[in-house]
């Protein structure tokens, strides 16, 4: 999804070292051009060479939380150019979303109030857990296992960044694919770990999900995901609602958008509807 880093000032400052109105504009201006060539980068494809740029702003200005937040937000942004399946894209994934999380990690201890990187924390390192194993049926173990730092972050970035949706989004998210059917064996694994119970984890999602759409009514992935959420809850009627709304009433936003409109109209053709297949050997 294409996201760009939300700002925010920072607000801790050592003695002797207070910064004037005219440092700010400054720093304001030239975080403007890092994140506009970025974003220019990204768009031609060369994510590599914009996580390359964005590591050598990191060298020059180690300290900078929005350069730290710009970082860890690339990172996570040229990891969905990497394909899921190649065994040495999932070693680069690692190394990548790690440091992304790393560099958030660094931000949030020198910038406790600084919400972009809660934000590119909890992005990174739910992704980064979903990857964790290279096994496809043990995805949702990594998950598990780092649920509760996941949500520590998400919840603290939520409180310093209200108006944001990606957290709630990536929240839901975690909330759903941690919540395993009664016969999955991983369930097992979650309650070891302390999770919530299932029906507490599908509620948490539709939870999050709203908080993401009310941020961001336009999108149609927070709205999509919000009808699965509610699917999975077991919540049929605001499932096909929100499925026929983004299907029919919202406008794409992108040309990616499609493709959620494809997945509300297929929900909508198959899971509300018994089909009536034409067998002809029947």
């Amino acid at each position: 999804m294409g996201i760009s880093c939300s700002t925010q000032a920072p607000s801790a400052t050592t003695a002797g070292d207070a910064v004037t109105s005219e440092e700010v504009h400054i720093n304001t201006t030239d975080y403007g051009q890092y994140l506009k060539f970025r974003d220019e980068l990204l768009d031609f494809a060369l994510g590599e060479s914009a996580f390359d740029y964005t590591e050598r702003l990191f060298a020059q200005k180690p300290d900078s939380p929005e350069v730290m937040a710009l970082l860890a937000e690339t990172a996570f942004l040229y990891d969905k150019t990497k394909n899921k399946v190649s065994r040495e894209h999932w070693c680069d994934r690692l190394d990548l979303l790690q440091r992304g999380v790393d560099v958030s990690r660094k931000c949030i201890n020198e910038n406790k109030d600084y919400g972009p990187c809660y934000r590119t924390y909890v992005m990174c390192a739910a992704r980064e857990a979903e990857a964790l194993y290279y096994m496809k049926s043990l995805t949702g173990l990594g998950l598990v296992e780092n649920y509760q730092a996941i949500m520590r972050k998400g919840v603290k970035g939520m409180e310093l960044l209200p108006t944001d949706a990606e957290i709630p989004n990536t929240l839901g998210a975690l909330c759903a694919r941690c919540s395993f059917r009664w016969y999955d064996p991983s369930r097992v694994y979650a309650w070891f770990y302390g999770l919530p119970p299932t029906r507490r984890l599908r509620e948490l999602s539709v939870e999050f999900h709203k908080k993401a759409c009310e941020n961001d009514p336009k999108n149609l992935e927070y709205a999509c995901r919000l009808a699965q959420a509610y699917f999975q809850l077991g919540d049929m009627a605001n499932a096909r609602r929100w499925y026929v709304k983004v299907r029919d009433e919202m406008p794409p936003q992108e040309l990616k958008d499609e493709k959620w409109q494809g997945v509300a109209h297929t929900q909508l053709s198959t899971a509300f509807v018994k089909p009536k297949w034409n067998v002809p050997f029947a």
